[in-house]
């Protein structure tokens, strides 16, 4: 996959996991309310720290933690990627409520977060079928389909498409049957997708970098040029383009063109790796 291929996955999967406080929330509170009636009782504040033993530590170990406590202890895990530790305090809750969909939400994220693909899909399909409607866990899933090949991309993207309530992700979702086309190399189709994605969104800026990227991988760099340019025309700010526009131009011998964009990209975006790269490739900077 190339790597703004992987990184228009990645914007789609930061786009969706923003969704998931809320989604977490709301299939939270009724069993909040239960275990508050069960566990009133019971002080949830931590005893003083034990040596070697955080406060943290002691809230996860502690049966009696709330769970929404414990929900948001395994969120700071999963930011600091210690996510053995994260799926640990997760299956304490499944095995409090196994058919709660926004659990095993929050087990799907974090295995695929630690790169299990096929555990991710499982649960997100899982959490799908116990909330019966569920949005994020399908397009995630479509995501991880769409990022290895699999036709299955298809049938979820689909199905989304039908569904009036993801209307508002309707950009993602025709994104993620590019990238598969693009990811099994059927480029009419996938050219068709990202024609349509744009059609419908002029903005939507990574559909030109992928559309661009369909021509690139074919040796047309002067069409993929053309591309990766109007996106630079639709928001001069677009680092990515001019990033793209001198990959380009550098296929087509045009070294001081590719040379000026190259640093565009890298005034635009002072963390863009890749672009800082060329440049010491090309020894313009050390």
């Amino acid at each position: 996959m190339s790597v703004n291929c992987k990184n228009s996955l990645q914007k789609i999967q930061l786009a969706l996991y923003m969704q998931l406080k809320k989604v977490i929330a709301l299939y939270l509170l009724t069993a909040f309310l239960f275990s508050c009636t069960n566990e009133g009782s019971k002080p949830n504040t931590p005893a003083s720290d034990t040596p070697g033993t955080s406060v943290t530590e002691q809230l996860l170990q502690d049966s009696s933690t709330a769970d929404t406590v414990r929900e948001q202890l395994i969120e700071q895990l999963v930011q600091k990627n210690q996510y053995n530790k994260a799926l640990e305090q997760i299956d304490r809750l499944l095995a409090k409520d196994s058919s709660n969909p926004g659990w095993l939400y929050m087990k799907a994220d974090a295995l695929e977060r630690s790169g299990d693909t096929s555990g991710a899909i499982n649960y997100y399909n899982k959490a799908v079928n116990k909330a019966g409607i569920f949005i994020e866990a399908e397009m995630r899933a479509a995501n991880l389909f769409a990022e290895t090949g699999n036709k299955n991309a298809l049938v979820l993207c689909d199905n989304l498409l039908k569904n009036a309530g993801a209307t508002r992700f309707r950009s993602d979702i025709l994104m993620m049957k590019g990238i598969y086309y693009s990811k099994i190399q059927n480029s009419v189709k996938a050219l068709e997708v990202f024609n349509q994605v744009i059609r419908e969104d002029y903005s939507y800026m990574d559909a030109y970098i992928e559309k661009g990227l369909v021509y690139y991988d074919q040796k047309k760099y002067a069409d993929a040029w053309k591309v990766f340019n109007k996106s630079t025309e639709v928001s001069n700010t677009f680092a990515d383009g001019y990033f793209w526009m001198a990959k380009a131009e550098e296929k087509m011998n045009q070294k001081e063109e590719a040379i000026a964009n190259y640093k565009r990209s890298l005034v635009l975006d002072q963390s863009f790796s890749e672009a800082r790269e060329a440049l010491q490739r090309l020894g313009v900077i050390k």
